[in-house]
């Protein structure tokens, strides 16, 4: 096995999933950065992943009335540079169905937000391995007894 010289980062986050009939709508963040993508974020010291991730998403989403797919996570791998540094970047992201499409973003991280269809959610997201993502929690919903 190649080892790289590259830095390790974990973040964790949930996929929020409404309801709307029988059409599954994704909530989607737009990061201050400007990128699309889904809540997520760094464990604090002692967290859990999944503490991690249900911080996080309270704190960016202010949803806390969910309920997890239990026994089902999705992993998203890529690689990005900053400040001169490449890291190896893993996010750890855990299905959740909410009660409500309310959310209240936090505006030191979120500029904006939407509840979309799949379709429309693949068209925004704007990094691959959250398409992939996307795909898959997708494809899971459709195949089982959610």
């Amino acid at each position: 096995m190649v080892e790289s010289n590259f830095l390790k980062d974990e973040s964790f986050g949930i996929i929020p999933i409404f309801c709307q009939g029988d059409t599954y709508l994704f909530l989607l963040i737009q990061h201050q950065a400007g990128h699309w993508g889904f809540p997520k974020g760094h464990a604090l010291a002692g967290e859990s992943p999944l503490q991690a991730a249900c911080r996080e998403l309270v704190e960016e989403t202010g949803i806390s009335d969910y309920t997890l797919l239990e026994g089902v996570e999705f992993v998203e791998h890529y690689t990005f540079t900053k400040k001169d540094k490449t890291f190896e970047k893993t996010v750890t992201y855990f299905p959740a169905l909410v009660k409500s499409d309310m959310v209240k973003c936090q505006v030191e991280e979120i500029q904006s937000y939407t509840w979309a269809a799949r379709e429309t959610a693949l068209a925004l997201i704007t990094y691959e391995p959250s398409k992939q993502i996307l795909l898959e929690v997708d494809r899971y919903l459709t195949t089982s007894n959610c």
